[in-house]
């Protein structure tokens, strides 16, 4: 083995042979480390794996002959949770791999988008995320089993004489000699970081005047120049008076937790980046893919047609030319009638091409007008931006918002009718789809009850999160369902350059 290139275990539980080979190949061609593939064909096959062989990393499709869907994930999480999951998901099943991501997986990739750099980064991202994650509850159960074990530093302050006891931890933690600090209370005090002590005076106020619970992390400088992070902890006494008296806590070193929090936080922007570029990409290549096909595909049917047509006229003045050849002249044409027509389609599902031509409002007018058509479903517009210029990132945001949450009306509600809305108010531009449906619950974390539902409101957040947006939900059984989502104006609207 090349100890440049480490060697690393992958267990790839897929059922597609054709996919296995694929997947199999462009891990064979990754240069950062040897991939050793084990592939498993069922999750039951896969967890046996993982629990009694060496695994590093786990490539894991959902869709599996004994398992489907977001529980395959959850099984395999539950049962072997200390190994990292990439899960792989087809073009629908997107917002299921965002779902695993948010109940543990590492990430998620379109198998259709699995090319040798991409692989390479999502694993080693994987396993590092995996790692720091790992460390952070590893560093939580130190931090635990240290107060159980009464390692943690001990002060002990008399409010009446402002002298205060540092057990020697205490002392060790903040870099201190048996001998030092001074045995009162400001000599903590001045050692806390200048931008943290108003925030430790103000929680200590709090819990002697108003007994609220004394927590707070914050940092101390030490001797050496460096800084230091605490959690101190701390309960009152108080007299028959309702005075305090006497105040006992510990700090707690917690450095080492800071930074891997301050890791994980910048691994989740990462991968938050990485979600918004690929959503950038698709829209990309769904803008060009339709443009192609309206434009090209479009104009070489109309050409087809137009070159039937002519011959069909020719034929008209001559004799030789038989009842059979016209009928068959005329089914092409109308064949070439109805394949014009699924392309445009086809194109507008994609990406209406009037919503980089005309702009955001004409693109929603189409998109109600169609859906109305489709379901009958009346949708009212009350739609007022302004003198709003959108840019397009903005307009492709709130184009592919309206069109999930119509999606949804379609898909769930039974509603008759549907309130658009879209107004710039208070330095924010706010869009709103109510229905008059069936409406429903709202579980813990703002999603549906209705599981599939839920799917799209996880689209719509993801969408909003990537350019400052909120969404708020509001419903009830027999209620209808309401969505409104926000953004700061500035994240929408396309900023005038001076000349």
């Amino acid at each position: 083995m090349n100890a440049l290139r480490p060697a690393l275990q992958v267990l790839l539980v897929e059922d597609s042979a054709s996919d296995a080979l694929f997947i199999e190949e462009a891990l064979a061609d990754v240069q950062d480390f040897e991939a050793c593939p084990t592939r498993a064909e069922w999750l039951s096959h896969a967890i046996e794996h993982a629990q009694t062989a060496p695994c590093d990393v786990v490539l894991l499709d959902l869709g599996l002959p004994d398992s489907q869907g977001p529980d395959t994930f959850r099984r395999f999480h539950r049962q072997v949770p200390s190994v990292p999951v990439l899960v792989l998901t087809g073009l629908d099943d997107i917002l299921i791999g965002l779902q695993a991501i948010q109940e543990g997986a590492q990430d998620y990739l379109l198998k259709r988008d699995i090319e040798v750099s991409l692989l390479s980064r999502a694993i080693r991202y994987a396993i590092e995320r995996h790692r720091v994650a790992a460390e952070l509850a590893a560093s939580k159960e130190r931090f635990q089993l240290a107060v159980n074990g009464a390692s943690a530093g001990l002060w002990d302050w008399d409010l009446g004489t402002d002298l205060v006891y540092f057990s020697p931890h205490f002392k060790e933690i903040m870099d201190y000699q048996d001998d030092e600090p001074a045995d009162e209370n400001h000599a903590l005090l001045d050692a806390i970081h200048p931008d943290d002590i108003e925030r430790v005076r103000a929680a200590l106020a709090a819990h002697l005047e108003q007994r609220s619970p004394y927590d707070v992390e914050y940092r101390v400088n030490l001797r050496s120049g460096t800084s230091r992070w605490v959690e101190s902890r701390g309960q009152a006494l108080w007299n028959g008076a309702g005075q305090p008296y006497r105040m006992v806590g510990w700090i707690m070193d917690v450095t080492d937790r800071k930074r891997d929090e301050e890791a994980l936080r910048i691994s989740r922007e990462e991968l938050r980046r990485l979600s918004a570029h690929i959503q950038h990409v698709r829209e990309e290549e769904k803008a060009r893919i339709a443009r192609e096909l309206h434009d090209d595909l479009g104009q070489q049917l109309t050409a087809l047609k137009m070159g039937l047509a002519e011959i069909e006229i020719r034929l008209k003045g001559q004799a030789v030319a038989t009842q059979t050849v016209r009928d068959r002249l005329s089914d092409m044409s109308r064949l070439i009638d109805m394949t014009v027509a699924s392309v445009r389609r086809i194109a507008a599902d994609l990406r209406p091409v009037m919503l980089d031509d005309l702009g955001l409002m004409p693109a929603i007018d189409w998109l109600v007008n169609d859906f109305t058509d489709r379901y009958g479903i009346d949708v009212e517009r009350r739609i007022d931006p302004g003198d709003t210029t959108f840019t397009g990132v903005g307009a492709t945001t709130l184009f592919r918002i309206v069109q999930e949450a119509l999606t949804n009306v379609a898909r769930h509600a039974n509603a008759t009718a549907v309130v658009l809305t879209l107004c710039i108010e208070g330095g924010c531009c706010m869009l709103r789809v109510a229905d008059n449906g069936r409406g429903g619950r709202i579980v813990d974390g703002g999603g549906s009850d209705r599981q599939d539902q839920s799917f799209g409101l996880v689209g719509i957040r993801e969408r909003a999160h990537m350019i400052g947006g909120s969404v708020t939900i509001d419903t009830a059984d027999g209620k209808g369902f309401s969505i409104t989502v926000t953004f700061p104006l500035h994240a929408v609207q396309q900023q005038e350059v001076l000349p």
